[in-house]
């Protein structure tokens, strides 16, 4: 019976669509709100005379003001360089044209880890939040002006309890373990989207780079009107897909400072988060439906924390089969008995690299499974898959041979929901529309090892910083030349280490 009101419903929206074509157009599009779109431009190079002949050229990616409770200050993204990271950027200050506001920079990003971008804070005053533009001049410590970046102040002032970044779509069809799942990008898409709205996620800060196709237009069309999402669109479009990941993910953090209270930032569109301990967080047998906009706190209170003294919340993530092109991603329900392991099949009992959620207000910068800087003094909690977890569908890694031959279908529940919201909203029958988007394909990304050759973004070894920053344990059990391509592939910006840079670590 519910199948049968299910296949009544698509066919009456089928059939209301055809009956009314452009005056039922007109009459949505007079009725929805103004679409959410900002464009970013990279800054001109900034040149810092460090030492006599000696210079650095600074260029921030993104520069986003914030104003609120989270601080009033202005943030200067710029991409991580061990080299700016050692040359004591708190002796750069910033103003307004007229000097009145001097201030000295705080740097963040610096902290042991992987780093990708660093964080320029230029405190700026409150009275000026309304102002849409800004001059933001820099100076050196003998008062020198070094240069300016120009400051747009659009971000929408609404305050959300959960908001996700989504990063931009793109095909790594030269990898064939990405083969299958970077093809379906569009497809895979909007079924995020709209999945993660019907279950309560507030907003979305989506972004796009470069000149962006007309599949991806009419995709992103209908969340903008209503209002569920902002479109952050970078005139400059790095060559690198990862290049690009760090941009949206640093930027993404800095407008959600004082519009949201929990950030989503890196879990992609083959990613659903579901909660598998209801009763545990909820005193209840089954998921409340909008369960985003509860369940971090829920988290945080089934652990005896407060809030404030957390910065995220990491979860573990199970393997799940691809169904067929024409139906939802969640409609498939074989999974792996095991969560996923680490990345390249690091070693037995090595567990996979999480994703994660984090508290804005704690937050400083990020990596792609885990906060990277925060206030001291603040946690992460890492959850058991008994209370939450991710179901991750795509094809497996090479060595990834586990079967998937445990059934799980907890999700496949919200399958005609979905389908039916995704009628409503597109106004098209739901599987001829992910058929179609199933065969249509964003443009390769460009190959990891082209891009490497041909960058020079760096003139010296990333040798003498590697130690430093980045872990030791986090090399074991990597062969030597996957290792290799696979920290120049996280780093995304260096192209000077070689294996032989790594025997330090024996």
């Amino acid at each position: 019976m519910r199948h049968q009101m299910h296949s009544l419903a698509l066919a009456l929206a089928a059939w209301a669509v055809a009956a009314c074509a452009e005056d039922c157009s007109s009459l949505l599009q007079a009725r929805a709100p103004v679409a959410q779109y900002t464009v970013v431009e990279q800054q001109e190079e900034i040149v810092w005379n460090i030492a006599r002949g000696t210079n650095y050229t600074l260029q921030f990616f993104s520069v986003v003001p914030t104003f609120g409770a989270d601080g009033n200050y202005i943030a200067l993204l710029h991409e991580f360089d061990p080299v700016l990271s050692k040359l004591g950027a708190e002796e750069l200050y910033c103003s307004d044209a007229s000097g009145v506001h001097k201030t000295q920079l705080r740097v963040y990003g610096r902290e042991k880890g992987i780093p990708v971008s660093l964080i320029f804070h230029c405190d700026w005053p409150e009275e000026q939040s309304e102002l849409e533009n800004f001059e933001v001049f820099l100076e050196n410590e003998e008062g020198k002006t070094l240069g300016k970046v120009a400051v747009n102040h659009n971000t929408p002032s609404a305050k959300h309890q959960s908001v996700a970044c989504v990063r931009d779509v793109f095909m790594l069809d030269h990898l064939g373990l990405d083969r299958v799942n970077e093809t379906l990008a569009y497809k895979h898409l909007v079924e995020w989207l709209e999945f993660h709205l019907y279950h309560g996620m507030d907003h979305f800060f989506v972004y796009t780079f470069g000149t962006v196709d007309d599949v991806y237009e009419e995709i992103l069309k209908p969340y903008l009107l209503a209002g569920a999402a902002t479109r952050i669109h970078f005139k400059t479009r790095p060559d690198f897909h990862r290049q690009r990941q760090y941009w949206s993910m640093t930027d993404c953090l800095y407008r959600s400072k004082n519009h949201a209270t929990w950030v989503m930032p890196t879990v992609d569109r083959d990613e659903y988060f579901r909660v598998t301990g209801p009763s545990e967080l909820f005193g209840t047998p089954s998921v409340p439906k909008n369960y985003f906009h509860t369940v971090w706190d829920a988290i945080v209170r089934h652990e005896g924390k407060r809030v404030e003294d957390v910065k995220s919340i990491t979860f573990d993530l199970y393997r799940f089969e691809l169904p067929s092109r024409d139906e939802l991603t969640i409609s498939s329900t074989m999974q792996q008995a095991e969560t996923q392991v680490a990345p390249f099949c690091r070693g037995e009992g090595k567990r996979g690299w999480p994703k994660f959620v984090y508290n804005v207000k704690n937050a400083n910068s990020v990596y792609v499974h885990w906060v990277h800087s925060s206030v001291h003094g603040t946690e992460d909690l890492h959850i058991s898959p008994s209370l939450g977890v991710a179901n991750h569908y795509r094809s497996p890694f090479d060595c990834d041979k586990l079967p998937a031959n445990v059934s799980d279908t907890t999700l496949q529940t919200d399958v005609v929901a979905l389908e039916e919201a995704l009628a409503a909203r597109f106004q098209r029958n739901p599987r001829e529309f992910l058929k179609y988007l199933s065969h249509k394909h964003p443009a390769p990304d460009v190959h990891e090892s082209n891009w490497f050759s041909a960058t020079d973004r760096l003139t010296t070894s990333w040798k003498a910083a590697l130690q430093e920053y980045i872990p030791v344990d986090w090399f074991f059990a990597l062969p030597g030349q996957m290792m290799d391509q696979f920290f120049l592939a996280e780093t995304g910006m260096f192209d000077q280490l070689k294996w032989d840079d790594l025997q330090m670590f024996g």
